[in-house]
């Protein structure tokens, strides 16, 4: 225990406060670290969700107190709870039917008992079940991150002759944006799904309030007007590419740029035509009127008498003379049904081109010189004529219509030095938590090795220590002692009693010391004290 209390003693106030202030920060930091050790590793329970769906979800966790981190995310919060309960968490809270972004499907028929339920009450279950379940499809789309769905499935009157259709209104957030294709597949998706629901009754919009499909007719303005400008940028896209892929073979893929813009008339023309054949005729009725008639005058002379005229009277004489005349007549009519042909057609002229203008980029020739230096040359005139002559055949150039082709030779700025893609990471050999975890053990190590290094090390030789410092802080008149063998230093460290020493000291050497003992007085005063404290 002296020992102890000599060492410590010798320290002096500041080092001894030094040791003292290391060794806490040393140990709270390994406290730290411990605990961040043994703390259970989070993991993503439910990523991305709003706060109305996270809250009974979070109640749920506190209730069964399973420590559980909120991520704030704006509008969303993620939920992290310990990564070996994810599994049994997930499936305790499917069982409470918690779920997530999950609506209500079909099983809604399996939670509720259909005794005593009303009619009305089984067509609002099957119209939440359906619209729970597309919700549920297109969530799984590329993209999609959730979904809503509306649908209107009126049912129809009694004694009503007008049928009403289905129709349908979908909400999707899609926070990267959906191409025509996927908004396409959506709206064809819930045709599809729905009972007598028409693509054109679908609309649907995302997040941000933008109108993705309208649900009107395809064959309307306002659709055919959609389109234009994808079909004008698909046909401009198809002739720049044929045109840079056969000039790129000649002078490069690298030293050829085609610009194209093409005027095309995006009209549409309805036509109705009737033809009629006269060679094909078929009867469709025919009708035949036969008419006969007689008549007989009397001579001209002989007058006429109330018994000329009796149907029972003696007539006119035969000596008298008469003029009889008879009249035949016949009417034939016949309808015949003429083959013909009703024809309407709806031309739309977004196929034919009114005018296009090609612009051609055409790079020179770069050489590498004799000394290493690049050297650029233009192309001749005989070239940059048949580049024209086969971009103008490429294009199909009508002169009439006013197409333009320029082909210009010009030099490209040189291009960045190519970057490497970086090769495939290989599969990680260690989880992040796992990374972190050895990171935190290594930094613990760090620290116990310099607490050694640096606190430890000083403490077990503190004479040493001293003697470096009084050594190095002596006065530079001082002769310095040739360098000691080791087996000088431990004839030299053999305590040695002075009452022994016979002869005289030199002076020299006695002012040695009191210069020493001048310059470092508590060093002086420790070693005094050691050698008081031993003597008695």
């Amino acid at each position: 225990m002296n020992e102890l209390y000599n060492l410590i003693r010798s320290f002096g106030v500041a080092r001894l406060a030094a040791v003292i202030g290391v060794t806490f920060g040393v140990a709270a930091a390994m406290a730290f670290i411990i605990a961040r050790i043994g703390a259970p590793s989070m993991s993503v329970l439910y990523a991305d969700v709003s706060y109305a769906d996270a809250q009974p979800v979070i109640d749920q966790l506190e209730q069964n107190g399973v420590k559980h981190t909120l991520k704030d995310g704006g509008a969303r919060v993620t939920i992290l709870v310990p990564r070996d309960e994810i599994g049994r968490l997930r499936t305790n809270l499917a069982a409470e039917g918690l779920s997530i972004n999950e609506g209500v499907g079909y099983e809604i028929f399996d939670n509720n008992s259909t005794l005593g339920a009303t009619s009305f009450q089984q067509n609002i279950n099957r119209l939440r079940a359906l619209e729970g379940e597309l919700a549920r499809t297109l969530t799984t789309i590329n993209g999609v991150r959730s979904a809503r769905v509306h649908l209107v499935m009126p049912e129809r009157e009694l004694f009503a002759r007008d049928k009403q259709t289905a129709s349908a209104s979908i909400v999707v957030d899609a926070p990267g944006g959906l191409d025509n294709r996927a908004v396409a597949a959506i709206v064809n998706l819930a045709a599809s799904a729905v009972p007598s629901l028409d693509p054109t009754r679908v609309t649907v919009l995302d997040s941000r309030g933008k109108l993705l499909a309208s649900g009107a007719d395809k064959d309307s303005d306002a659709a055919i007007a959609g389109s234009i400008e994808e079909r004008k940028a698909a046909a401009q896209a198809k002739i720049r590419r044929e045109v840079e892929n056969m000039i790129g073979r000649i002078v490069g893929a690298d030293n050829v740029r085609v610009e194209v813009a093409a005027d095309m008339d995006f009209s549409r023309i309805t036509e109705s035509s009737e033809i009629v054949d006269p060679d094909s005729q078929t009867v469709l009725s025919s009708t035949t009127v036969e008419e006969t008639s007689s008549s007989a005058d009397p001579a001209s002379g002989q007058g006429v008498s109330i018994a000329n005229g009796l149907p029972g009277g003696q007539g006119f004489a035969a000596d008298g003379g008469t003029a009889t005349s008879s009249s035949q007549r016949t009417e034939e009519t016949t309808n015949y049904e003429i083959s013909k042909t009703v024809r309407n057609a709806v031309r739309e002229e977004g196929i034919v081109i009114k005018r296009l203008s090609v612009a051609v980029a055409v790079n020179g020739v770069t050489a590498t010189g004799a000394d290493g230096a690049l050297s650029y040359s233009p192309r001749n005139a005989e070239e940059i004529a048949r580049i024209d002559t086969l971009v103008k055949s490429a294009i199909g150039f009508n002169a009439a219509r006013g197409d333009q082709v320029n082909v210009v030779d010009i030099q490209f700025s040189p291009l960045p030095a190519a970057i490497e893609a970086p090769a495939p990471a290989a599969a990680p050999l260690f989880a992040n938590t796992d990374i972190m975890r050895m990171v935190e053990v290594g930094a613990l190590t760090l620290i116990v090795l310099a607490l050694g290094y640096f606190v430890l090390r000083p403490m077990l030789a503190p004479g040493a220590a001293t003697e470096t410092a009084a050594i190095a802080a002596a006065p530079s008149n001082t002769v310095e002692a040739p360098a000691l063998t080791d087996a000088t230093e431990s004839a030299l460290e053999t305590r040695i009693d002075l009452s022994q020493v016979e002869g005289q000291v030199k002076a020299s050497s006695i002012n040695k010391v009191s210069e020493i003992v001048k310059a470092h007085t508590d060093e002086s005063a420790n070693i005094l004290r050691g050698w008081m404290r031993e003597a008695s």
